[in-house]
């Protein structure tokens, strides 16, 4: 079974726990959290669609997308203040005009890396940040990077880490969802599950970390 089938199956067997989970509902910030987590989840199926007919540049745009999608559902919960929540809620088409100042994905892992609870997760979001971020900004704003993979498209190892990282992002939005549903467990097993379908610290090797970090001079 190849990674595309695998993360699909992974993908409807959660959407299924989910179905048949019940959420907290009744405030106005979870309201915004799980649709944040549900549109990086349906980013992260558009991802795989994408790539499966090699449209490379708006996979990545996508990726990007989904990523920050999944940042701002943990700093909605955690971080934003009443007021950014009340300005984040649409009541009419007039509003979807109005220029609300929000923080920018940067600084919302910043706000996120000072909470314990969530900690290693806000390490995750930096770590992609420093590698990724610049790359993927270039890809939306059809920079040098767009043009050079709209050229060349990705190698199939590029393909599948963009895969396994995309879902790890849905295993973020989803242990969200899970956990105002009393089963935040329950994505242990998804992951041990479907082990194939994620990107772990452990798959990247001391030699490959070396050669990355060099790159960016870190």
């Amino acid at each position: 079974m190849d990674l595309f089938e695998q993360s699909f199956l992974m993908m409807d067997e959660l959407n299924r726990e989910l179905e048949n989970s019940k959420l907290m509902d009744g405030v106005i910030r979870l309201d915004l959290v799980y649709q944040c987590c549900y549109i990086s989840m349906e980013h992260s199926v558009a991802v795989k669609s994408l790539l499966k007919a090699k449209l490379y540049t708006s996979v990545l745009a996508l990726f990007r997308i989904q990523f920050e999608s999944v940042v701002r559902a943990y700093w909605v919960l955690l971080r934003a203040s009443n007021d950014q929540i009340l300005k984040m809620q649409t009541l009419n088409v007039n509003e979807l005009f109005k220029n609300e100042k929000m923080p920018m994905v940067s600084e919302m892992i910043e706000q996120l890396k000072n909470i314990e609870e969530i900690k290693a997760i806000a390490l995750q979001f930096e770590e992609f940040k420093f590698y990724s971020l610049k790359h993927l900004n270039s890809i939306v704003h059809t920079g040098k990077h767009s043009l050079i993979r709209n050229s060349v498209g990705l190698t199939q190892k590029q393909s599948l880490d963009v895969i396994k990282q995309s879902n790890g992002f849905v295993a973020m939005a989803a242990q969200l969802l899970l956990r105002h549903a009393g089963k935040e467990k329950w994505i242990h097993i998804l992951y041990a599950k479907y082990r194939d379908c994620f990107l772990m610290q452990e798959d990247i090797s001391a030699e490959d970390k070396q050669r990355i970090d060099a790159m960016y001079n870190r």
